[in-house]
């Protein structure tokens, strides 16, 4: 049985759609993201991982090497 876990980042660089599809993109090639929700408006992204395949520490530093350092 899988531990689905889902995590939300605010991520203040986020601005425009070609953001949202960097960060949808660097995070779904990571094992384990079942899912990425990107509000540029409120600069938020809501991930859904498998927690036995992903950690929250990784998905962080996809979003770091993507350009886009989320506040913690």
């Amino acid at each position: 049985m899988t531990a689905t876990s889902t995590i939300t980042r605010i991520a203040p660089d986020i601005s425009c759609e070609h953001c949202a599809n960097a960060i949808t993109g660097a995070l779904n090639a990571l094992n384990g993201v079942a899912s990425v929700s990107v509000d540029v408006d409120d600069k938020r992204v809501e991930i859904e991982y498998d927690a036995d395949s992903a950690s929250a520490e990784q998905i962080d530093a996809a979003l770091e090497e993507e350009g886009y350092p989320p506040l913690r």
